[in-house]
């Protein structure tokens, strides 16, 4: 997790945190270059040693406003200053003093309060991934495999939590949030070819801006995705969606592909996510991060959707409200690079289908 974390999803805190675990495992190896006699094991603790230190690179390397070299000395400081003041808490955990407990059952009823969800009979799961919600209303938690969707970074952990929704175990409600997060996604990607499963596996049951509750079907909906063109484009070109409008659900499963010096930089160093804008029949214009993984499993292009209410729209016959959501361009582009070379490799593809019978 903390490799994944560092290296994967890129989260500066745990840039920090991986290569400090992987030194310190590292430092017990020391011993084998003072007292082995083994050349064999000296060079084994040798190679270990220094891929250690290689893995600790990129927390190393500059980020804006912070000259090279100066970052991981500066987080590692952050950190030892943010441990000495949370050390008095910890003493007093220790004695039996704390107020940790009462802390605890104010900020559940503080969340509970914020996010006012009717009682539920059953299992629960929510989307994407608040789930001290969960807790905060004692639901009878019941996850998919990759229980939160942002962590479903690979097409592999994508296609779990599809099946999932197939099998006895997928939960009875499903409670669906607004469909953001801390990374900024575009709002259909969370789980992405899910949403198929939602669609034909569950109803909805309650409403309110907090949240859309779905319920499971007695019989699932016969859906399936019908082909409606292949799209080749280029990096940063608008493209023309067709077939969209009229109530219809567009999935698309977009195949951008990496470089591969891009691809040796994410092995190494950091790279960033795509960027996607898409563009509403109302004029609107849209922009979110996509990654890769994400585009090639699938997703929900049109009509747009974020909100609780635009959710529960999205089951109903006519979508009326949706029809300003109905996404008529989309545009695919690189973010900046710290490197000085391409990430997107061109062209890339836009397969486009409908969802059919229309729900």
């Amino acid at each position: 997790m903390t490799f994944k974390a560092a290296y994967v999803r890129q989260t500066i805190d745990h840039q920090v945190i991986a290569p400090s675990v992987f030194g310190f495992a590292a430092l017990a190896l020391v011993p084998f270059f003072i007292k082995e006699k083994s050349k064999k094991l000296k060079a084994l603790a040798l190679i270990s040693v220094v891929s250690m230190l290689f893995l600790a690179i990129p927390a190393n390397l500059p980020l804006k406003g912070i000259p090279p070299l100066l970052f991981y000395p500066a987080m590692l400081f952050s950190n030892a200053y943010d441990t000495a003041v949370r050390l008095p808490q910890f003493v007093l955990v220790l004695l039996g003093k704390s107020s940790v407990e009462a802390d605890y059952q104010k900020r559940m009823a503080a969340i509970k309060a914020s996010n006012h969800l009717p009682p539920l009979d059953g299992t629960v799961d929510l989307l994407p991934a608040e789930l001290n919600v969960l807790v905060a209303n004692n639901y009878n938690y019941q996850p998919r495999p990759v229980i939160q969707s942002y962590l479903a970074y690979r097409k592999s952990l994508i296609k779990t939590n599809e099946n999932f929704w197939q099998t006895k175990k997928a939960a009875d409600f499903v409670v669906l949030q607004k469909m953001e997060d801390t990374y900024g996604y575009y709002p259909a990607l969370h789980d992405g070819p899910s949403w198929l499963e939602l669609l034909s596996r569950y109803e909805p049951y309650w409403c309110e801006h907090t949240a859309l509750i779905v319920k499971k079907r007695v019989q699932p909906l016969a859906i399936k995705l019908k082909p409606i063109k292949t799209i080749v484009a280029k990096i940063g070109e608008p493209v023309t969606i067709e077939g969209t409008g009229n109530g219809k659900i567009i999935f698309a499963k977009i195949n951008a592909k990496i470089t591969p010096l891009g691809s040796l930089q994410k092995l190494f160093f950091r790279i960033y996510p795509t960027n996607i804008t898409v563009k509403l029949v109302n004029g609107g214009s849209k922009s979110y991060l996509a990654p890769t993984e994400n585009l090639r499993a699938g997703f929900i292009l049109s009509p747009f959707i974020s909100t609780p209410e635009e959710i529960k729209e999205l089951y109903s016959s006519s979508k009326t409200a949706l029809n300003g959501n109905t996404v008529v361009e989309l545009k695919l582009s690189e973010r900046e690079n710290d490197l000085p070379w391409h990430i997107l490799s061109e062209p890339y593809t836009i397969e486009l289908f409908s969802l059919e019978p229309p729900i």
